[in-house]
């Protein structure tokens, strides 16, 4: 498989990060889940250039973690 379609599974699923959110407002909102046929199985590259993070690891800004509290 060829690195351009090499591909990256989430653990829970993929949501846009707020880099994505400034490179196209108008398609992506950071947290928002990915397009459904990519929400478990993403291109590698979107992870590498920072555009999708797992949900299980997205916080929102301005979001508190339950740890911080602890």
């Amino acid at each position: 498989m060829s690195p351009e379609q090499a591909k990256v599974t989430a653990s829970s699923y993929w949501v846009w990060t707020e880099k994505a959110e400034k490179a196209d407002p108008k398609r992506h909102r950071a947290g928002e889940r990915v397009w459904e046929h990519y929400a478990l199985e993403a291109p590698q590259k979107w992870l590498d250039e920072g555009l999708i993070v797992d949900r299980s690891e997205y916080t929102a800004e301005g979001q508190a973690d339950l740890f911080e509290f602890m």
